[in-house]
């Protein structure tokens, strides 16, 4: 898809052409989804991590992905959305959130997984937001890529250490195959019309394909390392040895399977029992 040539740049949602704001909108509800219900996930780990030093980290995550998530969750009332009920009042079958977080993850390994690859695409997503010519962005984007970094070594650490034995390396590919997919996916087809019409007006710098591109990238060296048979490189770049399967995929809910956050995660996610204490 060739780059957008257009350069002047959009200072208010209201500002963006009616198809761009609502896929803008579209897309920004997703990452909202996603970082609150991975930071579930990690906080679900915080007494149950291999060490006292990891739990500390998943700790410091859940903090950060919430934070992040209340931040995109406010930026959505610039686009007819109230804040209020995506956090508080949505079904379940109203969430854009990954299936992989749709409830409690089983084992270190599968946590380890959603750190390197879902947390690295969520991350891959808003770097392509980064330069956007949507400048209430800008900021926002940048502080939170900066505390991703700290994610992102986390699960590096994690992998390299998980793949040092056999019986790590062995569980680290059956979670990894599992979240596989998903993550694969995430980005949407290379045709898809939400990141299309976004790559166009210049809000993403990046399309799916980029995007899924630059994930490959970003996790092949880590994944070659791990002795894990998920990448392969190829004329100097890296491809994933499985095909992407958007059998089911939906580009709305920007996921494959149907549903969403089971009851516990879904009371979690949206505070229902402590905002029970306030109400009369």
């Amino acid at each position: 898809m060739p780059e957008s040539t257009a350069t002047t740049p959009y200072k208010a949602a209201e500002e963006l052409p009616g198809e761009a704001r609502d896929a803008l909108g579209s897309l920004l509800l997703t990452l909202a989804d996603d970082k609150r219900l991975l930071g579930l996930r990690y906080s679900d780990w915080i007494l149950g991590a291999p060490s006292v030093e990891a739990g500390i980290s998943c700790s410091a995550m859940a903090q950060d992905e919430w934070g992040h998530g209340r931040i995109v969750y406010a930026m959505l009332k610039d686009f007819g959305l109230d804040p209020d009920r995506l956090e508080h009042e949505r079904e379940s079958d109203e969430y854009r959130n990954s299936e992989l977080t749709d409830r409690d993850v089983s084992s270190w390994a599968d946590l380890v997984a959603l750190n390197l690859l879902l947390d690295t695409a969520i991350t891959i997503v808003f770097e392509a937001l980064h330069d956007s010519r949507f400048e209430p962005i800008h900021y926002k984007a940048r502080k939170l890529l900066d505390e991703e970094r700290y994610h992102f070594e986390h699960a590096r650490g994690w992998t390299a250490r998980l793949a040092e034995t056999p019986a790590g390396r062995g569980a680290l590919d059956e979670a990894f195959r599992r979240a596989w997919n998903a993550c694969l996916a995430s980005f949407g087809p290379d045709d898809d019309p939400v990141t299309g019409v976004l790559t166009e007006s210049g809000i993403l710098t990046r399309d799916s394909a980029g995007m899924r591109r630059a994930w490959l990238d970003r996790i092949g060296p880590i994944l070659q390392a791990a002795e894990l048979d998920l990448v392969r490189r190829v004329n100097g770049a890296w491809e994933s040895t499985l095909e992407v399967d958007f059998d089911g995929w939906s580009g709305e809910r920007r996921r494959a399977a149907e549903g969403g956050p089971d009851e516990d995660t879904l009371a979690r996610a949206r505070g229902d029992r402590n905002r029970s204490l306030l109400m009369d």
